[in-house]
């Protein structure tokens, strides 16, 4: 791969010096002169915004985006990236004719190829997300493949995806041409200086400090790569990213290796190849990566490591025998250096959650220039509007947990890290490394009944359970998997009878004093001036109206209240009602970790309670949506009645010492009533079947309420209003971005992942939100955005691996749409 001079890029693209004296002050600094920091500086100077610096500690293009292999691609896994995706193509597209900078992009085309049945069926699936946003594909018979890939033996391959209109370019010059682009518009450029610290004044950041001195700045974007960690720690922030090394190999020239040779993905065997030059560059993502520390790295810019043919020996092998050519010519470069992973294989953007005008954008797990041009026009909209303008629920910086930005974790988990682009992409696949980081008080305990657990933000939770005693073991499927009948077990259970949950890692954060009720009261949407003990449902909204949290908000006392929120936003809610708070009479607490939270649910749930506890648990005594302290086994608990199952049902929040005496009360006074233990993936067909939301599936950031179908948490007559209200107020029946519907697949068969096609009289009109099997239906059940003007009493399809089953679509729940179970 062609790699970038060594030196300043000042007098050979740009006619002014980018190593001038730097400026004392610009309203943004963006630290790192990669793809993606010249991206947000060429996308912020297009919205308007020109008193931006982009800073680079050494050359534009000298960290990660010089090595990069520079494919691009139309299609990701879910709608949102192939979105973000889809527009990176259209940018590379006409790069070079806006920039003047030849880019070098070849529009070759994409071939992803199945060995197993599990990848045909992902690839199958990849296909129908990919024609649902208007991508161009082609599933290849054995004849076409040979025409499109003559070097390749086609044995052991059972199908192959073409995506015609992807393709690669130069990645270093495209970090040259977007900074060209952004220079143009009025964006300074300073190469070679050094950013050592962010500046953090009332927990804002304020500026930065260089080798060369400090700038002020009312907002910073770190795009540093694998430096983006440590340079976020100095401000308080933390920023999950850690290094691996990453490889390509380039064979030496081989007849037939020609310019329009489209990419080959071979995911099975861990990787892709494309041509280069008369020859065929090899890219690796092995299983097992070889994580590295950063003192283990050059800071000089341009960084290598040594070649490991030993390490890539196992990808040797599948390669040579899969196009023969390459063996027969040989090798001519091995080009080993690092590329930085976060957690769970997606990348950070937006707004740290530790300190207010600080943004992110890195960890792009090897695929900074596919995102880039995305990353940075929706990074700058962020900026500039104050709200996302895209589902960042997958990509936000705030999903992490802080203990996920351990350096001992996270060398862990990159080992497993850089091979999970390539590896299967199950439903519902869980990560093998890092694990048992963070476990609830009643994590022993249910590991001995049959637990099988999961993870998630660092939490360990059980997602369903095999026989007691046993350790079960996943095994995945897009069809139904081995956990399939345990689960209905447990839904059943929950439907007919009583069931515990251990829904411990629920964020749990309490806000107090003399300005509680105010300071919620301007961030929630429901009137949260309700009398003691109430729960009430509600959300949290940005600026633009779009849903940033949902949840219950508890008032314990009249200055006092507690907030629940899913898992996966603990640091996020933490974050937004800390900065709701700042300057006010009200202290804020992350409790999540204090409480164990010990669901139990069901028709026989009172019955159950009335055993362990002496306490009058009938509905004269409390009712739905009300809380209260009660006695408990040996000890107390405060117990909420309220339900995400649609059924009878508490949730008793215990503090974490009594956790175990109450779960062993429970467990042993329940087994002749049936009692059963479920876990989350239960909890999931529970919900599915009585339509509740699930936030960053069915809700998100660009969802308005309204388009939601949860215009009843909006209380647009409080005094005090509320974040977002006056952009859903203005909100009109035109205005509806989609219609949110419930539906059931007529045929019990299929199996639903997500983002599925929804048809109407043979027309897409919509998708999938989530969706699983009802197992009380005996169907597959979810929720779906449709075009709001799409006749609900039309014939409706849905598209599952290429096959369109017929719908029965509802605008209220099929289980019990009124909510009486809940109230008895």
């Amino acid at each position: 791969m062609e790699r970038l001079v060594d030196k300043s890029i000042s007098g050979s693209v740009f006619t002014d010096s980018t190593s001038d004296p730097l400026p004392p002050r610009a309203k943004i600094v963006i630290v790192g002169g990669g793809v993606v920091g010249a991206s947000i500086a060429y996308h912020l100077a297009e919205g308007g915004e020109r008193d931006v610096l982009l800073v680079e500690a050494n050359v534009i293009g000298s960290g990660t985006s010089w090595h990069a292999a520079g494919l691009v691609t139309g299609a990701r896994g879910t709608a949102t990236l192939t979105d973000l995706a889809q527009y990176g193509l259209q940018t590379y597209q006409q790069l070079e004719s806006v920039s003047g900078i030849d880019v070098n992009y070849t529009r070759a085309g994409s071939l992803s190829i199945a060995r197993t049945p599990g990848r045909l069926d992902e690839i199958t699936y990849a296909r129908d997300v990919a024609r649902q946003r208007g991508v161009q594909t082609e599933m290849l018979t054995g004849k076409r493949f040979s025409e499109v890939w003559p070097l390749a033996r086609q044995d052991g391959i059972l199908g192959s995806l073409l995506l015609p209109d992807d393709g690669h370019v130069n990645p270093g010059w495209s970090a040259v041409a977007f900074a060209k682009l952004a220079w143009e518009r009025g964006v300074k450029l300073r190469e070679r200086a050094r950013v050592t610290d962010i500046l953090v004044r009332n927990g804002r950041a304020v500026g930065v400090r260089t080798e060369q001195g400090e700038i002020e700045a009312d907002q910073i974007v770190i795009a540093g790569g694998l430096w983006s960690r440590d340079l976020a720690a100095t401000a308080g922030a933390y920023v999950p990213l850690y290094a691996a090394e990453h490889v390509h190999v380039l064979s030496k020239p081989i007849d037939g290796a020609h310019l329009t040779l489209p990419v080959f993905r071979d995911l099975d065997s861990s990787y892709y190849l494309r041509h280069e030059r008369g020859r065929i560059l090899v890219g690796a993502f092995e299983p097992e990566g070889l994580p590295r520390a950063l003192d283990e790295i050059s800071d000089a810019g341009f960084a290598e490591f040594d070649p490991d043919w030993e390490h890539f020996a196992p990808i040797r092998a599948h390669v040579e025998h899969a196009v023969p050519a390459i063996e027969e010519v040989g090798y001519e470069r091995f080009l080993n250096a690092p590329e930085s992973f976060t957690p769970d294989a997606n990348f950070a953007i937006g707004e740290t959650g530790e300190v207010a005008g600080l943004f992110v954008a890195a960890g792009m797990n090897s695929q900074g220039i596919i995102f880039a041009p995305a990353v940075g026009r929706e990074l700058a909209a962020w900026m500039l509007s104050g709200s996302p303008q895209f589902d960042a629920y997958d990509v936000d910086v705030r999903r992490f947990s802080r203990p996920q930005s351990n350096r001992r974790f996270l060398h862990d988990r990159t080992r497993e890290g850089l091979g999970r682009l390539y590896a299967m992409h199950w439903p519902q696949l869980q990560m093998s490394t890092g694990r048992g980081v963070r476990r609830t008080p009643l994590h022993d305990r249910l590991a001995s009944l049959g637990a099988s657990f999961g993870e998630l933000n660092g939490w360990e939770r059980v997602n369903w359970y095999g026989r007691p005693g046993t350790s079960p073991t996943y095994e995945y499927s897009y069809g139904r998997p081995n956990w399939f009948e345990r689960v209905r077990e447990e839904h059943l259970a929950a439907r007919d009878g009583v069931a515990l949950f251990d829904l411990s890692p629920f964020a749990k954060v309490e806000i107090a004093g003399p300005d509680a009720l105010a300071v919620v009261q301007r961030l929630f949407t429901a009137n949260l001036d309700v009398p003691v003990d109430k729960a009430v449902y509600t959300l949290q909204l940005n600026a633009a109206g779009g849903i940033e949290l949902d949840g219950t908000v508890t008032r314990l006392a009249e200055d006092r209240f507690l907030i629940v929120t899913p898992s996966a936003t603990q640091q996020k809610t933490l974050s937004i009602v800390r900065r709701a708070a700042a300057g006010t009479a009200a202290a804020v607490f992350d409790a999540t970790a204090a409480f164990a939270t010990i669901a139990v649910m069901g028709p026989d749930s009172r019955r159950l309670l009335e055993r362990v506890s002496p306490e009058d648990w009938s509905d004269a005594a409390q009712k739905y949506t009300f809380g209260r302290q009660v006695e408990i086994a040996d000890g107390y608990a405060y117990a909420l009645r309220v339900s995400f199952v649609g059924e009878l049902g508490y949730e008793l929040y215990v503090s974490a010492d009594l956790a175990v005496n109450v779960f062993d009360a429970l467990w042993h006074a329940g087994q002749d009533l049936g009692l059963r233990l479920a876990g989350y993936f239960a909890l999931d067909t529970l919900r599915s079947e009585k339509g509740f939301r699930h936030l960053g599936h069915d809700i998100g950031q660009v969802d308005d309420p309204i388009s939601a179908g949860l215009k009843f948490t909006v209380d647009l007559e409080k005094e005090c209003g509320f974040v977002g209200r006056d952009a859903v107020a203005a909100l009109g029946s035109s205005s509806q971005k989609h219609r949110t519907v419930y539906f059931t697949i007529d045929d019990p068969d299929p199996i639903l992942v997500h983002d599925e096609t929804v048809f109407l009289d043979g027309n897409p009109v919509g998708r999938v939100t989530s969706g699983n099997y009802g197992h009380t239906l005996g169907r597959a059940v979810g929720i779906a955005a449709i075009d709001p003007a799409a006749d609900p009493s039309g014939a409706f399809t849905i598209e599952c691996k290429g096959v369109q089953y017929p719908l029965t679509i509802s605008r209220r729940p099929f289980y019990d749409p009124s909510g009486a179970r809940m109230k008895v």
